[in-house]
């Protein structure tokens, strides 16, 4: 990619952060952007990165620090220091203290999971407090590496393979993963910019501790003096290739599915049998991700157990995985579920005329209606329950259907598409309520993602005249 001409200007450092901000499409400007910053030198860099681009892509920066209570007076100080440091700069600071400890013994996880999730939900609570667009972290080219490494060594796939995404859900984002430690370093010094150290990244009983300082540095000195660069290079390489088969896996999925409800998924045997073993594999990896909500805990084993139920010249058997999901399989049906399945055939409605549906598989009634535009007064906010549309861009009968693995639509207000599965992981909807949402479709054409979000291209405009109203009760 080449250099902007905005950024010409810039601090060599700033410019190559600027750079990695663009090539992966990380801001819009005028956003507003909540920063984690612990105190250790890759959040310092990072914040006075945003803030040296701040004006030039207009942001408003908010400062994120979360003490997991795991490290006494140590943490506590770099508490203290993050909340001087965002004071000096005088820029917007949150700072909490929650018991991960605590989280961890209430919900069975061990303890880096329990605090990553304590640790996304209050960035996540931050960003809602401050209706912020983006949330960004300090993870760097090392970080990278290592994790990479580390994904080797437990026999991980393609996935575990393409390391720390650049951009998560559309809104976690990571500036400085294209630039190396030895390079934050060097800039902070040059700077004269302090920052904290975390002691416990010195204790070599934590395998990442042991990589980062023992093993990396062995195969820089005897193997490969850029063995982090290199190791980047395949992880960028594995990245667009899994984005491709994500979309390919999406669109299989949903040749397969031939059932669905609240918490289950099951798809056809046959069908699943006529593909490739990789294939098989990512098909039976997504539809657990689809199910579950997560992989957690959900590894190449517990695929291999699916694929042999699958395989098994028994008609009728089920096998329970992690975290409380089953596979069933009922001769020529595959069923993936939280708890025991009860399955329920989805449901699909053609609507002709304006009127009311009602929709008895989610217990609900629409109800569609032709308005003039002066009878409505809230265009901007009608409610989550109803939708208006500008009447000539929408053509009867319209679809009504659940929604399906590979949904996409243009959010209102959004540049470019997005798919519905990452629309619902962006707003929080709860898996439950996922199958249950109705889904509009004119055509081919999804128009409304029911109780969300309609589709861009059906918004009222100024030469609206008159609008279609739907409602959704129940």
């Amino acid at each position: 990619m080449s250099e902007s001409p905005e950024n010409s200007n810039l601090h060599p450092f700033i410019s190559k952060v600027d750079t990695t901000i663009r090539r992966y499409s990380m801001l819009e400007k005028g956003e507003i952007v909540v920063i984690g910053v612990s105190g250790g030198p890759d959040s310092v860099a990072l914040l006075h990165a945003l803030i040296a681009l701040s004006d030039l892509w207009s942001l408003r920066l908010v400062v994120a620090h979360l003490n997991h209570g795991l490290r006494g007076e140590e943490a506590d100080r770099d508490a203290d220091f993050v909340g001087q440091l965002a004071a000096q700069l005088h820029i917007s600071c949150e700072i909490e203290k929650r018991d991960v400890i605590r989280y961890r013994s209430d919900h069975g996880l061990s303890l880096e999971e329990a605090a990553r999730v304590v640790r996304y939900d209050f960035l996540d609570s931050v960003a809602a407090k401050y209706s912020a667009d983006k949330i960004a972290l300090g993870h760097q080219a090392n970080d990278n590496a290592e994790s990479i490494l580390i994904h080797l060594m437990r026999g991980s796939g393609p996935k575990g393979l393409s390391g720390i995404p650049p951009v998560r859900e559309g809104r976690i984002i990571r500036p400085l993963i294209e630039v190396t430690r030895e390079e934050i370093c060097d800039f902070l010094k040059e700077k004269n910019l302090r920052y904290t150290t975390d002691t416990s990244n010195a204790d070599l009983k934590y395998l990442r501790n042991r990589v980062r300082h023992d093993l990396i540095p062995h195969m820089k000195d005897h193997f490969n003096s850029k063995i982090v660069q290199n190791l980047n290079r395949l992880s960028c390489i594995l990245r667009e290739e899994e984005s491709f088969w994500e979309d390919e896996i999406d669109s299989i999925l949903r040749r397969l599915t031939v059932a669905q409800k609240e918490n289950s998924l099951t798809i056809s045997v046959p069908k699943l049998l006529r593909l490739h073993d990789a294939v098989i594999r990512r098909v039976v990896r997504e539809a657990v991700k689809l199910t579950k909500g997560d992989l957690r805990r959900f590894g190449l084993r517990d695929i291999d157990s699916v694929i042999r139920l699958v395989r098994s010249h028994r008609s009728s058997t089920r096998i329970q995985l992690p975290g409380g999901l089953y596979a069933s399989r009922d001769r020529d049906r595959l069923a993936f579920s939280v708890g025991l399945p009860q399955d329920r055939l989805l449901f699909d409605y053609r609507i002709d005329s304006p009127g009311t549906v009602r929709v008895r598989e989610i217990d609900t009634v629409i109800e569609l209606s032709y308005v003039d535009i002066s009878e409505i007064t809230n265009l901007k906010n009608p409610g989550p329950k109803t939708g208006l549309f500008d009447a000539d861009s929408v053509r009867f009968p319209i679809r009504l259907r659940n929604w399906i693995p590979g949904d996409r639509f243009q959010p209102l207000g959004m540049k470019g598409t997005q798919k519905v599965k990452a629309f619902f992981t962006n707003n929080k909807v709860p898996l439950v309520q996922r199958y249950r949402c109705p889904i509009f479709l004119c055509g081919e054409k999804i128009i409304w993602v029911g109780g969300y979000r309609i589709d861009d291209s059906v918004k009222i405009t100024q030469r609206t005249k008159r609008v279609l109203k739907g409602v959704i009760y129940g």
